[in-house]
């Protein structure tokens, strides 16, 4: 019964204590699948958050909230953005993944714009170098 426990033991050792290698075989038709998904893979839309500097139903007044922004942080125009949800405009700024990123943004503006607030929405991420 030892020899035979002893046996078993040995056996499993040297079956589990192997390197294992996996080949996958497929043909050009799964590399194409993998190809197409991943050049239409959306990554450029992610949920972060927007700080948001105006929101009501004057159009002229989101405006011009947006370009006062623009002059005062010339750095971040390419990331102010006038929306529209019926019935109301809103300013938003931004494209931040986490809420501590945004955090001295927002008492920067809250010196110039007064209220504003930290939104939940889908961001656009800058472009790798």
């Amino acid at each position: 019964m030892r020899t035979l426990l002893a046996l078993f033991v040995l056996t499993v050792g040297f079956t589990f204590g192997a390197a294992a290698q996996v080949e996958i075989i497929g043909g050009s038709s799964v590399q194409a699948m993998i190809d197409n998904r991943v050049i239409h893979a959306d990554t450029t839309n992610i949920s972060g958050y927007r700080i948001q500097l105006f929101f009501g139903n004057d159009r002229a007044e989101a405006q011009k909230t947006q370009a006062k922004f623009n002059q005062l942080f010339p750095e971040w125009s390419d990331e102010s953005y006038i929306v529209y949800y019926d019935p109301n405009w809103r300013v938003r700024v931004g494209n931040f993944y986490r809420k501590i990123d945004a955090q001295p943004m927002m008492k920067t503006l809250q010196a110039e714009f007064g209220n504003v607030f930290l939104i939940r929405d889908k961001i656009t991420l800058p472009a790798l170098d």
